[in-house]
């Protein structure tokens, strides 16, 4: 059972260039699978929970990665962050 990344599943990705992506959008799309999977780690049932945290380690990977990316934008990832969070506290997000 996978939550979000399926470690079984890879994408193919030849074609595509990861140099000319959006890091910033990566980035936040990463950010909020964060902010699921720890609603789940915190709410879910024990294989849920386990589960949750496996893929978060994952999740933590990502995020440095596209932090690291030349196109990423550190003022935009914040804001953006901050929206993710607001949305999340208010019940707004998924």
């Amino acid at each position: 059972m996978a939550l979000i990344y399926d470690e079984s599943v890879r994408g193919n990705f030849s074609g595509i260039s990861i140099s000319r992506m959006d890091g910033t959008k990566a980035y936040l799309r990463h950010f909020e699978n964060k902010l699921y999977l720890t609603f789940i780690a915190a709410n879910g049932t024990r294989d849920e929970k386990w589960q949750a945290e496996k893929e978060l380690k994952i999740c933590e990977r990502s995020l440095t990665f596209w932090e690291k990316h030349p196109n990423y934008i550190g003022e935009e990832a914040r804001k953006g962050m901050e929206k993710l969070n607001k949305d999340w506290k208010s019940g707004g997000a998924r």
